[in-house]
């Protein structure tokens, strides 16, 4: 992700992390809206960054960034998520006081997965062969 040389992040790994991060704030705007709670910033605060932030330790941690994004992906994008999707379940506890929901855990993880896998496998790899980057 980091060229030590120049200590610049790549354009191909920050417009993937973007986009991972971008999954996240759609799924907020999705539940706030569905919810009719009205779209805040403490409401996108409360739903997107815990599973930001999970996702940001555990896509390292499995070596996601840096790495063009492929078709044969979406095991590794799991394998990362789910451990990151129970981070941004505890963050969202401890940081926000929010209770935990069996049913908003569900739904936060089947979500933020297929928003995850629509961009890593589909989207990205498209995006980043057009601009040949």
């Amino acid at each position: 992700m980091r060229d030590l040389r120049t200590s610049e992040v790549s354009l191909p790994a920050g417009l993937v992390l973007a986009g991972d991060l971008l999954c996240f704030l759609i799924f907020a705007l999705l539940g706030l809206r569905s919810h009719e709670d009205g779209i805040t910033a403490s409401g996108l605060l409360r739903a997107a960054v815990p599973f930001q932030a999970g996702w940001l330790v555990f896509s390292v941690i499995f070596g996601l960034p840096g790495k063009r994004p492929k078709m044969d992906a979406p095991g590794r994008v799991l394998m990362a998520w789910v451990p990151a999707w129970l981070l941004g379940l505890a963050l969202r506890s401890l940081v926000f006081g929010r209770a935990f929901s069996p049913t908003f855990a569900g739904i936060s993880f089947l979500v933020n997965a297929i928003l995850l896998l629509i961009w890593r496998t589909l989207l990205a790899p498209r995006i980043l062969k057009q601009t040949s980057v």
